[in-house]
């Protein structure tokens, strides 16, 4: 048995959906103090010698001088850095009316179909016999 078939089918399907959130309260909350002190800081640097070593010079000799620098001072007077009290608050809410969102989707969709094959059936058989009037 050979067969053949041919469909369509088409659909629209639609999504939709609607998000709402209260609004979001935050509150963040910082204190801090700081505090620095340092006392003398006193530095005294005497003579430095600048030498040269010259190449042809006998092996251990004493290298001649050649300049002087010298006569430096450093003096940190004490210094002292205070905060206290440092304090920092914040709070609030996001979306005082809600947040809201909304999505509309819509899907469209169509297919097309051809099918053939063949369905090996056998039905059956008939045999018909026909006989005259008088035989019966």
């Amino acid at each position: 048995m050979n067969f053949k078939a041919h469909a369509t089918m088409e659909s629209y399907p639609a999504f939709k959906t609607k998000i709402r959130m209260d609004p979001m309260h935050f509150d963040t909350s910082a204190l801090g103090s700081f505090e620095c002190a340092v006392g003398s800081i006193s530095a005294t640097i005497g003579e430095v010698p600048i030498r040269l070593a010259i190449p042809f010079m006998k092996p251990g000799s004493k290298l001649p001088l050649i300049a002087s620098v010298g006569g430096f001072r450093i003096k940190l007077d004490p210094f002292e850095a205070k905060f206290k009290g440092i304090h920092l608050q914040l709070s609030g809410a996001i979306g005082t009316k809600g947040l809201e969102g909304k999505m509309d989707c819509d899907v469209s969709c169509k297919t097309e179909m051809d099918v053939a094959g063949k369905l090996p059936v056998k039905i059956g058989a008939i045999k018909v016999s026909l006989s005259e009037e008088d035989d019966l």
